[in-house]
């Protein structure tokens, strides 16, 4: 009989540490387990935030899309506009007529100076008529 005792010990105690083995085992896969589902947590909450991301990248884009198109739209308008803009031979024309027409780099006459001045250039035109016939008069009797 101290035999089987022993024999039936030493199943107990197999028995036993098989048990505490099991628990061990089950606790380790407990323990996986949470961290599984900690790790799907958080790739769950990393996905929705790279989403949300995205979404926001997209609409971003989306505006900056209409801000070019916005913007297209204005460069060809001035350019359109700028089609009836001066050209720089024409601004040059312009500022020469400005010089010619400035009335603080050029002096203008009024009505009595032009006046005395076309009858001066009058009496003398009339003087030089007169000089030239008397020398083609006085070389002509010679």
């Amino acid at each position: 009989m101290a035999r089987e005792q022993e024999t039936l010990n030493r199943i107990v105690d197999r028995v036993n540490d098989f048990n505490r083995r099991v628990r061990d085992l089950e606790e380790e896969v407990r323990n996986v387990s949470a961290r599984v589902n900690n790790l799907d947590e958080s790739l769950l909450d990393k996905t929705n935030s790279i989403n949300d991301d995205l979404q926001d990248m997209r609409d971003e884009m989306s505006e900056v899309r209409d801000r070019i198109a916005n913007l297209e739209v204005d460069v060809r308008e001035i350019q359109r506009e700028s089609e009836s803009f001066a050209t720089s031979s024409e601004l040059e024309e312009m500022e020469s007529y400005m010089d010619v027409m400035n009335p603080i780099k050029n002096s203008f006459v009024t009505r009595e100076e032009a006046e005395k001045l076309a009858e001066e250039k009058a009496r003398e035109a009339v003087r030089q008529t007169i000089k030239n016939r008397d020398s083609q008069t006085s070389s002509g009797n010679q």
